[in-house]
């Protein structure tokens, strides 16, 4: 695989952001890791031992401003920019109507979805347009185009993320800057189909679709900012 070599990569996220990083790995790119968790590190470090000085573990809360502000400048430091924001942070909370929730539990959902990435955007834009070119991607969830039910507070994160990115692809295409947005469905993955044995995860989305998809978005072309590529359960 090839087309990314140099290319500076700041990577947030879980399972997905693992896979789209030892994607973009194999194709040369420099990857900025942003976890959360300290348990995290080791499991990261023997993932990507192999690529040496070209992953960056980042440990960092991203609800906390200074700290995502922090991620984006140590990013910079080492790899000279960052030319992909490739965002697929984020975490659940529903299954409850919406007077269910309190307002601890909205507080909870937007710390890990909105806040966040309000914050790594908003500290790694100025680098992207000091450098006149950029890629930001987000990841929302087909949940915010359907009824919502269940989903309240979920949905009303993600959503946020979506206008976050519909914004960034108007405001900043001027400094040659695209935004974009995946919203799958429910992924195939190890936590999932512990999560919900009983379910058919044949029809779930697969990983390799949503590397595919990122990789296709940061070889597009400006014209194409403000893309939404949703990926719904077969």
């Amino acid at each position: 695989m090839e087309g990314f070599e140099g290319k500076a990569v700041l990577v947030t996220g879980g399972f997905v952001g693992s896979a789209v990083a030892e994607a973009f790995l194999k194709s040369g790119a420099n990857i900025a890791f942003v976890y959360g968790n300290p348990n995290r590190l080791p499991i990261l470090s023997e993932k990507f031992t192999s690529y040496h000085n070209a992953f960056l573990p980042i440990r960092a809360d991203l609800s906390d401003f200074a700290q995502a502000k922090h991620s984006v400048e140590t990013a910079n430091e080492k790899f000279g920019g960052v030319d992909i924001l490739m965002n697929a942070l984020g975490g659940w909370l529903g299954g409850k109507k919406l007077h269910e929730h309190s307002p601890s539990d909205l507080s909870k959902m937007l710390s890990m979805d909105a806040i966040p990435t309000f914050n790594i955007m908003s500290a790694v834009l100025p680098v992207m347009m000091e450098r006149r070119s950029g890629k930001v991607i987000n990841f929302i969830s087909t949940q915010i185009f359907g009824s919502g039910a269940q989903n309240a507070i979920y949905s009303a994160s993600k959503s946020a993320v979506l206008a976050f990115t519909k914004a960034a692809a108007e405001e900043y295409k001027s400094y040659g800057i695209s935004a974009y947005a995946i919203a799958p469905s429910t992924i195939d993955t190890e936590s999932n189909r512990k999560a919900m044995p009983k379910a058919d995860s044949s029809r779930w989305v697969g990983i390799e679709e949503i590397v595919d998809a990122v990789l296709y978005l940061c070889r597009t072309g400006r014209s194409s900012s403000g893309t939404i590529i949703k990926f719904l359960t077969k």
